[in-house]
């Protein structure tokens, strides 16, 4: 069972995964929801346990996916989070911004080890793409030029100037599961690239914006285009076939285990089966905000489990402490308190709940007025 993380235009971070109602039906129902950002959402990231959001309030969240809290907020770029991307390790997180630089940070004890301070001449770093050997990283930014990062060393590589090979504006890129390729997207074309050949080896022009790809396999992609359709492209053939997905702009695309997740800047989040280079769609869900960016939880194990199986759980603990004060009707209010409305909004906020601890803890006005006027007619009296 996987997990689709959605960041919204909100700053709100959604997870749905699909769920089966009966035998006939499947469908994606939320499994968490926090609010972390204060602004919009613009990329995330997943490894291991850890959630990493990027947004415009120039923050970078970390969520623990085992407790569905947040864990760290990290503030080390003076600007717009375009990118963050994990090691496929997990042991480091990349992270690019408005302000210039590239930072790495090692996972856990979260301290800066690597810092690119004008990766892109100073100009916005606008995507991070990290090589399946954790030993290389690509990222492109408003200079317009591709850079290679060594991740052993620790130092840039190579840069191309990508205006040079008839690339504009690039807008995402993405190494194939083989690591040889990978993609840029820019205005209306998807260029595959082949680091082996260290060139263009073929670009698909499409007839509407491409916006994202994902790829299935090191020849077989998808595209998602401005319109909402979905392009089936393979790069060792000349035919594309072009499917109707959604209404509005395919924001972001996920593939595992057979299953291609969709999400539309709309918020419409889309899962397809696929047979025979065919798509068809097994369900769909409305995030009720608009999406900007979406990645895939594929560990099953740190998925939220339906409210039954809570109640379950409580159920066999009272069993186990038959001889305790707390009654059956305890236990059942208690799980009942717990419960949240379906696609109700978890928000985080560490700050209000100290306030309203303290709140709680202080003395009324009143009362305390009162008391302070005794003590100062106490001290007179003393006087």
């Amino acid at each position: 069972m996987d997990e689709i993380i959605v960041g919204t235009y909100e700053g709100f971070l959604l997870g749905y995964s699909l769920r089966s109602e009966d035998e006939s039906e499947t469908k994606l129902k939320q499994t968490f929801a926090t609010h972390s950002h204060t602004s919009s959402v613009r990329c995330i990231s997943v490894a291991g346990k850890f959630l990493a959001s990027g947004g415009t309030d120039d923050k970078v969240v970390i969520i623990d996916l085992k407790t569905r809290k947040e864990h760290t907020v990290l503030m080390n770029h003076d600007g717009t989070i375009n990118s963050v991307a994990f090691t496929h390790g997990g042991t480091h997180l990349l992270t690019g911004s408005d302000d210039g630089c590239i930072i790495v940070t090692r996972t856990g004890n979260w301290q800066i080890e690597k810092i690119w301070k004008k990766a892109h001449g100073g100009q916005p770093v606008t995507a991070i793409a990290v090589h399946e050997s954790d030993k290389l990283a690509l990222s492109i930014g408003g200079d317009k030029t591709l850079r290679t990062w060594n991740l052993v060393k620790g130092r840039p590589a190579f840069t191309i100037n990508l205006a040079s090979k008839g690339v504009s504006m690039p807008t995402e890129i993405k190494f194939s599961p083989g690591g040889d390729r990978f993609s840029l997207v820019s205005l209306q074309n998807v260029d595959v690239w082949t680091i082996s050949k260290a060139g263009l080896e073929k670009r698909l022009t499409c007839n509407s914006k491409p916006t994202t790809v994902q790829w299935i396999d090191d020849d077989k992609m998808f595209v998602g285009l401005e319109t909402g359709n979905i392009i089936n492209f393979k790069v060792s053939e000349t035919q594309a076939e072009t499917f109707n997905a959604h209404k509005q702009r395919v924001k972001s695309l996920h593939y595992e285990n057979n299953m291609l997740y969709s999400a539309s800047s709309s918020g419409e989040l889309k899962a397809w089966s696929i047979s025979e280079n065919k798509l068809k769609e097994i369900c769909s869900a409305k995030a009720a905000c608009r999406v900007t960016c979406v990645a895939l939880n594929r560990q099953s194990h740190l998925i939220k489990k339906e409210e039954s199986d809570n109640e379950s759980d409580k159920e066999e603990k009272l069993s186990k402490n038959s001889d305790s004060d707390v009654s059956a009707d305890d236990v059942k209010a208690e799980t009942i308190s717990k419960k949240r409305k379906p696609g109700a909004f978890v928000t985080i906020s560490y700050d209000d709940d100290n306030a309203n601890k303290e709140s709680a803890n202080s003395e009324p006005p009143v009362k305390k007025a009162k008391r302070k006027r005794r003590n100062k007619k106490k001290n007179k009296n003393n006087e």
